[in-house]
């Protein structure tokens, strides 16, 4: 069925011609049709140019195999909610890293788009400077979403592949509110950014990386690529765009959580009415002489740790610069565990994936909250495959003492190098950040030795070294041996906030409000309830939460045959109660 649509013209777009050393400007027409994400090249994409990416990227892996001149190609349109993108690949053989069944993939077949909108464009930075006002959408080919499976990220962009292979059709939604500056400030639509497309290309025969691009060619800067600097990058302009109605005045309404783990969002007023962006940026922080601890996202929703009072601020984000007047949050009834102390995100793998929110790390597969990672074959680094996450140990508590904790074991005895690197401080890539009088420390790396047993494994480290500038990479580095390593229960946390997780058991406050039996469990255990429909929730003995369920009524029966043998907690109703297995 065809589709009908209105888009509101002003020039066409154009792409210049463009010497070795210049660089393509564009302008992009908006559209009141919103293309459909699903990898295939609707109607409505026939009405803006396409733009070629037939650019080689200097470097020595050779030319990229992308089809004649005209067969790879990008194109835009935008819409008041945000930036349309479609990217056309033709290649002439399809080599995903998943198809490689391992290493990093942006080393294989796949698409990075940048963006920059910065006032000021070249400042020597990209998107691996961190919040920077530089941003890179760079999701990988996957064998499950294919088929022009529709996939939404956490910050509410989109995006949908097509593959007919060797070929492929990529579709991106990029919500306006998603680009900010290096100021926290949405990205205003009059202006000039910065844009640039990379297509990265990998064979079979010759497995290595070789790329093209729209305009960023490495030749002005040789030893970076837009990831890193995106000083040459191309620029794009929205046809018809107008100044938006700014934010005048924003009003918060504070709380209380009293439950553990309960989430509270902070209602907010932001007038007026017909603001273009409404949006916030949001931050918490202990009022003074208080030990709470909480985390608050983009939409405004508080997630406890620990009991006490925060103190939460918002201000506008379309640079208007409107601050709300703070409010405080009282927190109590909190159970701290491991994981919710550690700087690491979701070491217990408790999704099935190994990658995007909340799970974050950058390689894998999970099987039962089991990670299994390594690579097919011995390769030349150990840092050609890692398993990796940014970590935020605040500057101000570097001098601390932390523990590093990991369940491991491998197919085979290996080692596990663990380097805990500043990425990007002052330029000097990979320089540690992190020191230990542990034996198994030198110089940058933690070698541990894994056998085929599982094992706890625990560091003691400090951040000494850490600058204010430091951007924090966890990374197991693997790439030396091709023996498959399996973890679980992964933590990053400080000696003072371990001493926090309650180990002092108040029986009798617990059979106050609920009953536990049988003690010991083997594969059924029961929970008798004074209240119903209580939260009751299951913690192993360093804390970490097995399972969690609101119980309708006053009983509740949980399989812990999988669970292995050892000591066990049951929380409820603000009480808890242990049991063995």
């Amino acid at each position: 069925m065809r589709k009908f649509f209105t888009l509101f013209l002003s020039v066409l777009i154009f792409s210049t011609a463009f010497a070795q050393q210049e660089r393509p400007t564009t302008e992009i027409k908006k559209t009141t049709v919103k293309p459909k994400l699903d990898g295939v090249i609707d109607e409505v994409w026939y009405v803006t140019d396409s733009l070629l990416i037939d650019r080689p990227f200097l470097s020595t892996n050779g030319v990229p195999t992308l089809g004649e001149k005209g067969e790879t190609y990008w194109k835009a349109l935008w819409h008041e909610d945000g930036f349309y993108l479609l990217v056309n690949v033709t290649d002439d053989e399809y080599f995903p890293n998943y198809v490689k069944g391992s290493g990093d993939a942006w080393n294989y077949d796949k698409i990075e788009v940048y963006f920059d909108v910065n006032y000021l464009l070249e400042d020597a930075q990209g998107p691996s400077t961190g919040n920077s006002g530089h941003h890179q959408m760079a999701p990988n080919l996957t064998l499950a979403k294919e088929g022009g499976v529709l996939t939404v990220e956490s910050n509410g962009r989109e995006h949908a592949f097509k593959v007919d292979k060797p070929n492929y059709v990529a579709e991106y939604f990029v919500p306006w509110t998603s680009l900010k500056d290096k100021e926290g400030i949405t990205v205003d639509k009059t202006g000039e950014i910065g844009f640039d497309i990379t297509v990265n290309d990998s064979d079979p025969a010759a497995d290595t990386r070789r790329r093209a691009v729209w305009s960023h060619s490495g030749e002005d800067t040789p030893a970076t690529e837009a990831w890193s600097n995106m000083d040459q990058s191309g620029k794009i302009t929205f046809a018809d765009a107008q100044p938006g109605v700014t934010v005048e005045s924003v009003t918060l309404t504070g709380g209380t959580i009293t439950g553990d783990n309960d989430t509270l969002k902070i209602e907010a007023v932001v007038l007026p009415e017909d603001a273009s962006d409404k949006t916030l940026k949001w931050s918490i922080a202990p009022a003074e002489g208080s030990k709470g601890r909480a985390t608050i996202d983009s939409r405004g929703v508080i997630t406890p740790i620990l009991d006490g009072v925060m103190v939460v601020n918002a201000s506008s984000s379309d640079g208007s610069f409107i601050d709300a007047a703070p409010v405080n949050v009282t927190i109590s009834g909190q159970v701290p565990t491991m994981m919710e102390l550690s700087y690491l995100k979701n070491g217990n793998f408790d999704n099935t994936t190994a990658t995007g929110s909340p799970v974050n790390w950058s390689t894998g597969t999970v099987t039962e909250g089991v990670l299994t990672f390594g690579p097919d074959a011995v390769l030349t680094n150990q840092w050609d495959l890692t398993l990796l996450q940014q970590t935020y140990v605040p500057f101000a508590m570097k001098d601390m003492d932390y523990i590093i904790s990991f369940k491991a074991w491998a197919d085979e005895p290996r080692t596990l190098p663990l380097v805990l690197e500043d990425a990007y401080n002052d330029g000097n890539q990979w320089d540690s950040y992190a020191a230990s009088a542990d034996t198994s420390f030198s110089g940058k790396t933690w070698t541990v030795y894994l056998t085929t047993e599982p094992k706890v494994y625990s560091i003691v480290v400090n951040f000494g070294p850490m600058q204010a500038t430091t951007v924090q990479n966890f990374n197991f580095q693997v790439g030396l041996s091709a023996a498959k390593i399996h973890m679980d229960s992964i933590y990053l946390i400080s000696v003072a906030d371990k001493a926090l997780i309650p180990t002092a058991i108040s029986q009798e406050r617990a059979m106050e409000s609920f009953k536990v039996y049988p003690n010991p469990a083997v594969s059924k255990l029961y929970v008798d309830l004074k209240v119903a429909n209580s939260r009751v929730a299951i913690y192993n003995s360093v804390g970490v939460k097995m399972e969690e369920v609101i119980v309708n009524g006053t009983r509740h029966e949980f399989d812990v045959s999988r669970y292995t043998k050892g000591l066990y907690f049951v929380k409820a109703n603000n009480a808890v109660v242990k049991f063995v297995k």
